[in-house]
């Protein structure tokens, strides 16, 4: 299997399991099971969440780096200017760094106030 083709799994059962995700929270809206103390103090929806947020890294990872390969190159940024162009690797790796460091953050400040 390339990797392409792990990329597209990825994203797309992730999304599934965003839509199970969404139909659970509804779930205990509907049936008065949803509050505050069951965030919590429940272990499995903890887990459920982290899985949630792990996912929603990885499918925002797929979908910027698709952003920074498809329209952050030479061609696309030389057709704006002849100098975008020839920093567009540059420009390109410093928009990779950017959104893998404020994901990590976000991660762990979500992790912070789901588990302590």
């Amino acid at each position: 299997m390339n990797i392409g083709r792990l990329y597209w799994y990825l994203q797309r059962y992730s999304a599934l399991y965003f839509l199970g995700f969404v139909i659970y929270i509804e779930y205990l809206f509907l049936t008065d099971s949803f509050s505050f103390d069951y965030l919590d103090s429940n272990l499995q929806f903890k887990i459920l969440l982290t899985l949630f947020i792990l996912l929603a890294n990885v499918h925002g990872f797929i979908g910027l780096w698709t952003v920074g390969t498809d329209y952050l190159t030479k061609r696309t940024l030389g057709f704006l200017s002849e100098g975008l162009g020839g920093v567009a690797n540059t420009i390109r790796k410093f928009y990779e760094i950017l959104f893998i460091t404020v994901g990590c953050f976000i991660t762990v400040l979500y992790f912070l106030i789901i588990w302590f």
